[in-house]
């Protein structure tokens, strides 16, 4: 412990000398999410007219899928299907309901007018 002052060790420390430079950023522009028209989807589903109303659920699935992988022009266009597959099943859904509708009103009809007879 010769030479040595309280508290100084006999370790020293070296420092590198490798520094690197940052690398250059890229930044790539990702646009924001499209609606994949899920919820609609499943509203038509169990609302409307189911069979379209699963298509509308796959299509709006395979958007979302679409979207996580990076490819937003076939997310974009799958979400547009998906979009016109609900509306359209809401419409195709609420014409029958309304053609069920009328039909059992005039069955009603026809049968109240017939034992009133």
């Amino acid at each position: 412990m010769e030479g040595y002052g309280i508290g100084q060790s006999t370790q020293y420390t070296t420092w590198s000398t490798n520094v690197v430079a940052p690398q250059a950023m890229t930044m790539t522009h990702v646009p924001p999410p499209y609606e994949d028209y899920t919820g609609r989807a499943l509203f038509a589903l169990f609302c409307c007219c189911w069979p379209l109303g699963l298509w509308a659920l796959l299509k709006a699935s395979e958007a979302k899928k679409s979207y996580q992988m990076g490819d937003s022009e076939t997310a974009r266009s799958q979400a547009d299907q998906a979009r016109q597959l609900t509306n359209t099943s809401i419409v195709v859904g609420g014409l029958s309901f309304a053609l069920t509708f009328i039909f059992i009103t005039m069955y009603y009809v026809i049968i109240l007018s017939s034992s009133s007879d």
